[in-house]
């Protein structure tokens, strides 16, 4: 293919990616908010979906979609690689210069990347009507009288009830049976799908949980 088709092909996705991140960021920032927010709209930290995903699950897809952009944007500058060195050489005209702030972008563009895996938030109590934003900036796990750390139940739509059956340890029997789900329907369906056939929150799930290691 010719490089201008190309290039111009190449330009159109990576536009096409970045309004989707910026959609993305406005649907998860304005609609479906956090759990203040929640409780000051909806009088209640109810579970907010679209097309059967939460603000979690559309956070993934934002990443995903990041990806893809980083990917795009790394081959645009493939192409135009030897255009971008003349350019480069004609903006700094010293070679221990260019080598220097060369060598420095790269180390800002590492620690970008790196730094979300070193760091240390600060941890806090979350009281109610405070949402997980919040919770994150200090996540704190409350261990209850049976060494089981209540607070570090995360349940999500994308995820199965099978596979919530086996991170907590419960059987996915007694699950169905407390979400007024028949035993025969598939372990493996999302619990975003469930939760819409069967009526049931994301907080019961979570309730459920709890008790069965209470009571266990």
């Amino acid at each position: 293919m010719d490089k201008s088709k190309l290039t111009f092909i190449v330009d159109a996705l990576m536009f096409l990616l970045l309004m989707a991140i910026v959609g993305i960021g406005l649907l998860i920032k304005y609609v479906l908010v956090t759990g203040k927010e929640r409780w000051a709209t909806y009088g209640g930290n109810v579970d907010l979906y679209l097309l059967g995903m939460d603000r979690h699950g559309w956070g993934t897809v934002h990443f995903v979609i990041g990806l893809i952009f980083l990917g795009l944007l790394v081959f645009h500058i493939v192409l135009h690689w030897k255009a971008i060195l003349g350019l480069y050489r004609r903006l700094i005209g010293s070679r221990k210069m260019r080598v220097l702030v060369a060598a420095l972008f790269a180390i800002i563009c590492a620690f970008l990347v790196i730094f979300p895996f070193v760091v240390n938030p600060a941890a806090r109590e979350i009281g109610r009507g405070e949402g997980r934003d919040e919770a994150r900036r200090g996540y704190v796990e409350e261990i209850e009288a049976n060494g089981y750390p209540e607070a570090s139940v995360e349940v999500r739509g994308y995820m199965t009830l099978l596979g919530v059956a086996e991170e907590y340890g419960v059987p996915v029997e007694y699950l169905k049976e407390s979400l007024g789900i028949p035993q025969g329907a598939p372990s493996e369906q999302q619990l975003g799908w469930l939760q819409k056939k069967y009526g049931f929150r994301m907080s019961d799930v979570k309730r459920i949980i709890d008790e069965y290691h209470k009571s266990h």
